[in-house]
Order: C-alpha cells, then sequence, then structure tokens
C-alpha cells in the first residue's frame, strides 16, 4: 500500500522576484506539477495523497486555478486527497462549493482519521482555540499503522514566518506514531521522533524563489505487512540554484567571466533559474560587468540574476606618486574623516565618474 506525503504547493503564487512573462510561466508549471502529481498518484496505485497545508499562497485562489486543482483530483477517483489546511489557506477553497468531490477529505480543527486497510491517517488544523488540547486529544490505536499530519515548525526551528503554529515534538512522543507527516518548511528534511516513529517535511513540491533551491518532490510511503518505509521522490519542474563565486587572487574579469560559465554548464541544467553572487575583495580599477554576464546567462539558462557582493578594497600606497586629478582625489578621501568602509564607497564611486561611467 503507498500514499504521498507534499505541502506547500503554493499555488497561484505571485512570483514576485522574476520578470512578468517568466513569472506567468512559472505559475502555470507550479499548478501542472500539482496536476502531474495526481496522475502519478493513479499510475502508482496511491490510495491518499496528504496535503500538509499550504496548497495555496494567498486567500484569493482564481477562478481558474480552483476549478483546475478540482478537476485534477476528481480526474482521480481512486485516489483519495487528505487536505490539511496550512497558515497561508483559507477556506475561501471551499467555500460556496455545492459538494466537494468524493475524493476530497478535509481535516478540521477536531482530530479526524482516515482509515486504509489497517493504515490510520490523521489530522487537525491548529487554531487559537485548539492548540492547548491538540496533544492531549490524539488517541491512537498502537496496532494499527498510524500516520499523523500536522502543519508548522518544530519548537526550535527559526523561521521567518511569525504566523507559523509551534510543534512540540516531545508531546508527540509515546503516542503509537509511526509517521508524522509536516508541512510548512520548504526543504525535505526527517528526523526520528520516538523508537517507532519518524517526522518529516516533504518541502514544497516545486521551487518559487532563491530561498528554495535544489531538488523537490513530495515523500512516497509505502506500508507493507506493518512495516512503513519512506523515499523522497524528486518532480519539480525546474529546480532553482545559488553559485558562489569568490574573487580571491583573480585580476582579470574575462577570466572569472569564463570560469563561472564554465562551472555552471558542467553543474546546472539549462532549464534551472540561477542566482550568481560574486565575492571577494577587488581593486576599485577590477572592474565587474553584471550586466553583461547576467544577459548571456539570460540567454542559457531559463533565469538567472547576478550580484555583485564584493568589497573594494583602496591601497593608499598605490597613489602616493599619482600627479593625475584620480590621485589627488584618492588622497583627499583618506585623508578625509570618513570611516574606512564610507572611503571606499567614496573612491570607488568617485574613480568611476572619472572614467566617465555611469554610477
Amino acid at each position: 500500500m503507498k500514499f504521498i506525503h507534499c505541502a506547500d504547493l503554493h499555488l497561484d503564487s505571485k512570483m514576485e522576484t522574476l520578470p512578468s512573462e517568466k513569472s506567468k510561466i512559472r505559475r502555470e508549471e507550479v499548478l501542472s506539477t500539482f496536476e502531474r502529481l495526481c496522475s502519478y498518484a493513479t499510475a502508482k496505485g496511491v490510495s491518499a495523497v496528504i496535503i500538509a497545508g499550504d496548497m495555496f499562497d494567498t486567500a484569493r485562489v482564481t477562478v481558474k486555478t480552483r476549478a483546475r486543482v478540482l478537476h485534477a483530483i476528481s480526474s482521480n477517483p481512486s485516489v483519495d486527497f487528505l487536505y490539511l489546511s496550512g497558515n497561508h489557506d483559507d477556506d475561501n477553497f471551499i467555500a460556496g462549493l455545492e459538494c466537494l468531490p468524493k475524493n476530497l477529505k478535509v481535516f478540521s480543527d477536531d482530530w479526524q482519521s482516515f482509515y486504509y486497510d489497517g493504515v490510520c491517517i490523521s489530522g487537525i488544523k491548529f487554531t487559537p482555540y485548539n492548540e492547548s488540547t491538540v496533544y492531549d486529544g490524539l488517541s491512537l490505536d498502537e496496532n494499527k499503522v498510524n500516520i499523523v499530519t500536522l502543519h508548522g515548525q518544530i519548537a526550535g526551528y527559526v523561521s521567518a514566518d511569525k504566523d507559523a503554529e509551534v510543534i512540540s515534538l516531545p508531546r508527540l512522543k509515546e503516542k503509537y506514531i509511526d509517521y508524522l507527516a509536516l508541512g510548512h518548511i520548504h526543504q525535505y528534511s526527517q528526523g526520528k521522533l520516538d523508537n517507532r516513529a519518524t517526522y518529516a517535511y516533504s518541502g514544497c513540491l516545486d521551487g518559487r524563489g532563491f530561498d528554495e533551491t535544489g531538488d523537490k518532490g513530495f515523500v512516497e510511503i509505502s506500508v507493507e505487512n506493518g512495516v512503513l518505509t519512506t523515499e523522497f521522490i524528486k518532480f519539480c519542474s525546474r529546480t532553482l540554484n545559488v553559485f558562489e563565486y569568490n574573487l580571491k587572487n583573480k585580476k582579470d574579469w574575462a577570466i572569472v567571466r569564463s570560469e563561472i560559465l564554465t562551472a555552471l554548464n558542467s553543474n546546472v541544467n539549462e532549464t534551472s533559474l540561477i542566482k550568481v553572487v560574486i565575492k571577494g575583495e577587488r581593486k576599485p580599477d577590477f572592474e565587474i560587468d553584471v550586466l553583461g554576464l547576467s544577459i548571456r546567462l539570460n540567454e542559457l539558462y531559463f533565469f538567472a540574476k547576478v550580484y555583485d557582493k564584493t568589497t573594494v578594497t583602496v591601497d593608499e600606497n598605490d597613489y602616493i606618486n599619482d600627479k593625475s586629478v584620480r590621485g589627488e582625489f584618492v588622497r583627499a578621501v583618506w585623508e578625509s574623516s570618513l570611516s574606512p568602509e564610507m572611503k571606499s564607497k567614496v573612491i570607488t564611486c568617485g574613480l568611476s565618474a572619472l572614467k566617465g561611467e555611469e554610477l
């Protein structure tokens, strides 16, 4: 018997970090990935797909997206879809529907369980009204294979999302759980809950921003003869990659550019989205052509961004005997009361201006 654990689809995400046309493409691809997942579940004989929260990105779900999601679910009637609302979800997805597809089952703010030939899948939506009773209210049969789903961040995990519910793993120990299917964290990770149970974040199904790099997908759960095993399945339409390059001991931009292109060609698929971060120290006359590199990378890959995070270092000794306007300028700034960091910035801008370059 097979099950799928996925989460954090964030359908209808605005993809604001991408240009308008690329954003439209990615929104379509992320939605199509969910549709592919539904077909995959049927083809693999999956009994139920657990969606551990944040199927959508905002409370406003477009009519088109809602219709396609419902069609994808109802078109795979042999698979149950167990939907747990997350902190980005809203009841607008199902509000106003006269009836849900028979194979779409929604967890509420009370513990609910669904049974599949000796396997029990339980879940609950956190609310301000049930947070004090959630853990004591979970009662499971130790003779069944028990899968529990929750949406939130485990205690001790640092997250920028202040609205996420905090999940206490210690309070879930010794509850006869075999697998704890979690949602909210967009990177796949897993660990031991107790001697019996494993917990896992499936991560998001398809990456949307450069904080969601690498392979994305879902967890496939198999239960045979009462034994539960899991496998992470890569399923994303594209990957997002961050590549850092250090300028250490480099003095020629043409060589740097060539090395970056060669490294990406060897390690990154042409369908990927790439963020290149150039770091390290450089002299003021070592010019970095961010625009030129960005244009070239966008010709080679689906989308690319280039960031100059280098630090310009100015050695006063390089300008002591320089009798030009440039030398006079550098010495004047160096002798000022500005902080070392500000001196470096002023000198960099001034030297660029003296060469007639755009600032």
